[in-house]
């Protein structure tokens, strides 16, 4: 996130609005699981995530790196996408996560 920069051979151009680098969510383990099971997400801009999801229930999380989240299934959780909200705008998995019994 920032200014962008173009250098030319006649000079620099920088950008009059900040570029904001949003969130992805490339992959999650395991892709299902019931209550409580450990999921680790990876993708690209996680630092200062403030909120992960199963199906829209709200989930207890650690953000391990810029690129990794590992979170638990929380109760009541619905099979569905995982997202990942933080400063940046939210992300949300290609993939479904199942909920099991």
């Amino acid at each position: 996130t920032g200014l962008v920069t173009v250098k030319t051979p006649s000079g620099t151009l920088t950008s009059n609005h900040v570029f904001v680098v949003t969130p992805f969510i490339k992959s999650f383990s395991p892709t299902s699981g019931k209550v409580g099971t450990t999921v680790v997400i990876t993708g690209t801009t996680f630092t200062g995530a403030t909120k992960v999801t199963f199906g829209g229930v709200a989930a207890t999380f650690n953000v391990d790196s810029d690129t990794q989240v590992t979170a638990f299934v929380p109760s009541g959780a619905v099979t569905g996408k995982i997202t990942i909200t933080t400063p940046s705008g939210t992300a949300v998995s290609a993939g479904v996560f199942t909920v099991t019994l």
